[in-house]
């Protein structure tokens, strides 16, 4: 990848590997299921039933039968309409951070919406839960673009650590195929991508939203398997409305619609799979990992012994 210069710093830069056999990292968009980008308006949200409690409450089950903290990533919205699921989640353990206030895709902002969007999400967030400090962020559609650095310098401006909206795996509606597969330090904040392996050349995602519905669980495991043999625990993510399956249709185009729905009954049982096998992280656990690596100056996992859990 390239290097920038910053002030004298070098951005960009990667962090050493980490030896963390059988370890995910786990993260939950909290977002309902009419919260679609492409095709539900904003302004019509309010007109939907609700299932983001019962999500929720599908959720946190599951990752408390396991004894799993996860990293909530909240729509400001929501957060608003729903305080008392931000304070919810708190009590339980789990990390809560952005997912900014209405679900736009960052794309389609200007600084100034853009900036808007995040400054009022973390108030609302931080006023529910004073007691965290909340400095994690996920763009909607993970619509960050490494080209327009000034939308890395808000969320720096902002009080944001670590972010994960920069996804390696490219699909016909978020991705960037060019960029890094592993975290990086871009801008001041450290980005840890979603997990995607590479094979001859080509990238194939981990699993997370509508590729852990979508794709087989032998697939899944074995992406998983790869990419933590890579020396890094994955980034995997899930969405409370995928626990509710029976949730009530959306009028999409019928490409937006089979997305939406196909696989939602596979949802629990593959998740279930990554708590069974793994250790779960939060991205908070995950970032203080990657600092003190690089302060130590450590490479986790050597060359060879990668290289062995390779084949």
């Amino acid at each position: 990848m390239k290097y920038i210069s910053l002030g004298g710093r070098v951005e960009g830069s990667p962090f050493p590997p980490l030896d963390l056999d059988s370890t995910v990292v786990m993260t939950v968009d909290v977002e309902d299921y009419y919260m679609s980008p492409e095709s539900v308006p904003f302004e019509t949200w309010p007109s939907y039933p609700s299932a983001i409690h019962e999500g929720m409450e599908r959720c946190w089950s599951l990752l408390e039968e396991y004894g799993a903290k996860a990293t909530f990533f909240f729509v400001g919205w929501l957060a608003e309409r729903y305080p008392e699921l931000v304070a919810q989640t708190a009590e339980k353990g789990h990390e809560i951070a952005t997912h900014t206030y209405n679900h736009d895709f960052v794309s389609s902002l200007d600084g100034s919406r853009f900036a808007a969007s995040v400054r009022r999400s973390l108030e609302i967030l931080r006023s529910l839960v004073p007691s965290q400090s909340i400095t994690g962020c996920r763009a909607p559609a993970f619509s960050l673009e490494r080209a327009k650095t000034w939308q890395f310098d808000i969320l720096r401006e902002n009080g944001i650590l670590y972010d994960s909206s920069i996804n390696p795996h490219q699909t016909y509606l978020y991705g960037d195929r060019s960029a890094p597969r592993h975290p990086y330090e871009w801008r001041g904040v450290v980005e840890m991508p979603p997990a995607a392996v590479e094979i001859a050349g080509a990238r194939f995602p981990a699993g997370g939203g509508g590729t852990l519905r979508i794709l087989p669980s032998f697939y899944l495991s074995w992406a998983r398997l790869r990419y933590q043999a890579e020396g890094f625990p994955p980034v995997i993510y899930i969405h409370p409305w995928e626990f509710v399956p029976n949730h009530p249709p959306l009028d999409l185009p019928w490409k937006q619609r089979l997305i939406h729905r196909i696989g939602l009954y596979s949802v629990e049982k593959k998740t279930r799979a990554i708590l069974e096998s793994n250790r779960i992280l939060t991205m908070r656990e995950y970032y203080a990992l990657l600092k003190e690596a690089r302060r130590c100056g450590t490479n986790g996992l050597n060359e060879d012994k990668r290289s062995q859990r390779m084949e």
